[in-house]
């Protein structure tokens, strides 16, 4: 159903998802040295210049954001059934906090210490949209159960 207001949430949580596998999740650079390290939903790249220095592959975050997108789709989808909706968004909330938590590991555990230790970097479009995506999931839980709430007391009256 279009009109309930978690389907435009859990829309949201797709197009999200969509956003942190097609942009940069965090990145840092260095004018002096003249490097740069981008981590995107597939790779950690290291780079000087033109030329890339190292490249270290990290597709899960791209499988598991995927993954979540697919989730919300079928949650959308499952509107009769809350329950079931219901079970679908703690899975998805859960994917989504994986997302975030394996681009914290990249970023403090392999990204910062490549070089100038001191220059944290910066979060880019694709951090703030798993972020985003998780808050819109967890927003849409909430409505998702007051809807079962509501179908119950009615339940209760007859």
């Amino acid at each position: 159903m279009i009109q309930r207001f978690q389907t435009l949430l859990l829309a949201v949580v797709v197009i999200a998802m969509a956003t942190v596998i097609g942009t940069p999740i965090w990145q840092k650079s260095s004018a002096a040295l003249n490097q740069k390290v981008v981590l995107t939903a597939s790779a950690l790249e290291h780079s000087q210049a033109t030329t890339v220095l190292s490249s270290q592959s990290n597709i899960y975050i791209a499988v598991l954001a995927g993954i979540a997108a697919l989730v919300a789709i079928v949650s959308i989808s499952q509107y009769k059934k809350r329950v079931l909706q219901m079970t679908l968004g703690a899975i998805n909330s859960a994917l989504i906090a994986l997302v975030l938590i394996l681009s914290f590991y990249h970023i403090f555990q392999i990204g910062i210490p490549m070089f100038e230790p001191e220059n944290q970097g910066a979060y880019s479009t694709g951090f703030y949209a798993a972020a985003v995506g998780l808050l819109a999931n967890m927003i849409a839980n909430r409505f998702i159960r007051r809807d079962e709430t509501l179908v119950r007391s009615a339940d209760r009256m007859r």
